[in-house]
């Protein structure tokens, strides 16, 4: 799979999810922020083919990797990125109260 690709999986996966897109080619990086709340980053490294993702936080970027004991796939096929991105959304999901999911989705599907 090419960082391209992977842009537009991450993009149509999350889709109302997911804003403030962006596409590094040099560092074959997606990065968007999900649920305005999460800056989420993916990345192919071509040297061994493999994906990654994670969760970043604060200015030092510390960056989680393992969601409640799960860990994203490595394998950069598009059936094990799409379970890596379910993972993760799983994940932000469970941080986020659900009045507030209910208010983002009122906000981005149905107005």
């Amino acid at each position: 799979m090419d960082v391209n690709k992977l842009y537009d999986l991450v993009e149509t996966y999350f889709g109302y999810k997911a804003n403030m897109l962006y596409l590094d080619t040099d560092k074959k990086e997606v990065a968007c922020m999900l649920y305005n709340s999460f800056l989420l980053k993916c990345n192919l490294d071509d040297r061994y083919g493999r994906f990654g993702a994670g969760i970043v936080f604060g200015i030092q970027e510390a960056t989680i990797t393992e969601f409640l004991g799960k860990r994203c796939s490595l394998n950069s096929d598009e059936k094990s990125i799409r379970e890596s991105l379910k993972i993760v959304d799983d994940y932000c999901r469970l941080r986020l109260p659900d009045k507030f999911l209910d208010a983002y989705y009122k906000a981005y599907v149905t107005s």
